[in-house]
């Protein structure tokens, strides 16, 4: 399964579960939007920029989905970069500043492929919440620790 149909098969289970789409993206779609470094950060205009591959919010909460078809480790540490030292916050508040925006958690979606999987679960005290997909379009939640997806 290639990262574009687990970031489509995501979109689709967020939109199925009422999450409204901010942005989204996937291996030469064009459609992502891309968020900057803060100003104090960046030294020239498009460098240390990023383009995350969903980003959606419902009843003020965001998610921030970085996706891959395996086990990605610079996934997980761009993740762990934005949540912790909030050098792009600038442009993630610009973004969803038209939303009451009261949480944003951070998380992976991978291919539902158990080698991956597991090598990803190693990494789970990285990130918020860890989504798997297949070819049949389920989603499976295996970790997220703040149940933002428990009606999903």
């Amino acid at each position: 399964m290639r990262e574009e149909n687990v970031t489509k098969n995501i979109l689709k289970w967020l939109q199925n579960n009422k999450w409204e789409i901010v942005c989204f993206d996937f291996p030469q779609s064009g459609t992502g939007v891309l968020l900057h470094l803060n100003n104090t950060n960046r030294t020239e205009k498009n460098k240390g920029g990023i383009i995350p591959d969903i980003i959606a919010v419902r009843n003020g909460i965001a998610v921030f989905f970085e996706n891959k078809d395996r086990f990605y480790q610079p996934d997980f540490d761009k993740l762990v970069e934005i949540k912790t030292k909030l050098n792009y916050s600038d442009s993630l508040e610009l973004l969803l500043s038209d939303y009451n925006i009261s949480s944003i958690f951070y998380g992976i979606g991978v291919s539902d492929i158990k080698k991956e999987v597991d090598k990803c679960k190693l990494e789970i005290n990285e990130i918020d919440f860890l989504i798997s997909t297949n070819k049949k379009k389920e989603v499976i939640i295996h970790y997220d620790s703040n149940t933002i997806f428990s009606n999903a």
